[in-house]
């Protein structure tokens, strides 16, 4: 009850946030809900966000009054600079800090707070998003007696020059505000090393066969139910000779870009897409903020854990019992596109 009470007295002066999740996009996505969830609570508040680079990056259009605070665990004198930024967040005088990390290590940055709270996952298995946004809650209600009075699902915004550069690169393609895309992503991080783990990588990728044989087929249906429909790869420019294979084991049914880097560009590309099929990874994360169907692939990850937070019917998954992705056939794929096809 003490705590209770000191909380909501805390709730009266609340105007400084500490949030501290440091990932890869798919991570850094995954906590927006459980962001939006406080930002709008706290609307007073300043928010400050510790984060990766591509934290900042899929955070730089979210909200005005969050703040990045770069944490490069990767740079040269990682842990002076990480000292530096502990004494940074000390001397702030910050009320709350929410921390989204399982790692302990990040404990330091919490107690640098008036009050710390961290996600717990004793139980295994929860979905990642809810967790963080059940942490959210339980600030909220501590603070302010307030109940969960909105259902916050993942999301990321997207701006209209951003959709202006996406409609001209589709154009340049051939693709018109009328067709129905189909998009592919059939990479996922670490790819570039997976022979060092191909255990792991044939839990995580999708054959490039399977890729091809599904384009061929929505092809090959959409032609018959005469449907305009296109399949199209968005890729690095690193990865374009992987997309170039699977393009030429396609019969050229499908559509490589490979533009230049563009995180709005990107998403706005996502935006625009009817359907993405993909693998666990952060491309399907990012479509899943902006309100892209998807028909997603999991092997060695598990969905229940680390699939997309979004509104029922958004998402259909599919799981491979084996934990070998090549056990996901085409034809399954392809049953599961057609639940998003046009009638």
């Amino acid at each position: 009850m003490k705590d209770h009470v000191s909380l909501v007295l805390l709730e009266k002066r609340l105007s400084k946030i500490l949030l501290i999740r440091v990932g890869r996009v798919g991570d850094m996505v995954m906590v927006t809900p459980a962001v939006q969830a406080l930002l709008d609570h706290y609307p007073q508040a300043e928010f400050h966000l510790l984060t990766s680079r591509d934290g900042q990056r899929v955070f730089r259009d979210f909200a005005p009054r969050l703040q990045t605070l770069l944490y490069d665990r990767h740079s040269f004198l990682a842990g002076i600079k990480r000292y530096t930024l502990l004494r940074q967040v000390r001397s702030a005088s910050y009320d709350i800090a929410c921390c989204f990390e399982l790692n302990p290590s990040f404990a330091a940055f919490t107690h640098a707070a008036t009050r710390g709270f961290t996600i717990s996952n004793e139980a295994g298995g929860e979905r990642y998003a809810q967790l963080c946004l059940d942490l959210a809650w339980r600030i909220i209600s501590l603070t302010s007696n307030q109940a969960p009075d909105k259902d916050y699902r993942i999301s990321l915004p997207v701006t209209d020059d951003a959709r202006e550069r996406a409609r001209a690169l589709y154009a340049a393609a051939g693709i018109t505000p009328d067709t129905f895309v189909v998009g592919l992503h059939p990479t996922y991080s670490g790819l570039q090393r997976a022979w060092r783990r191909p255990e792991i990588d044939a839990g995580r990728r999708w054959p490039q066969e399977s890729f091809a044989e599904l384009a061929r087929a929505l092809r090959k249906e959409s032609a018959a139910r005469g449907i305009d429909l296109r399949v199209v790869m968005d890729l690095l420019p690193e990865e374009a000779a992987f997309g170039e294979q699977i393009v030429r084991l396609s019969d050229g049914a499908i559509t490589l870009l490979t533009p230049t880097p563009d995180f709005a560009r990107y998403k706005a590309m996502l935006e625009r897409m009817n359907l993405l099929v993909t693998t666990d990874t952060g491309a399907m994360h990012v479509a899943g903020a902006v309100g892209t169907r998807l028909v997603a692939l999991f092997g060695v990850t598990n969905p229940a854990s680390s699939g997309a937070y979004v509104a029922p019917g958004q998402c259909i998954e599919l799981h491979a019992a084996s934990r070998r992705m090549a056990d996901i056939t085409p034809n399954e794929v392809l049953t599961a596109c057609r639940h998003f096809l046009p009638a």
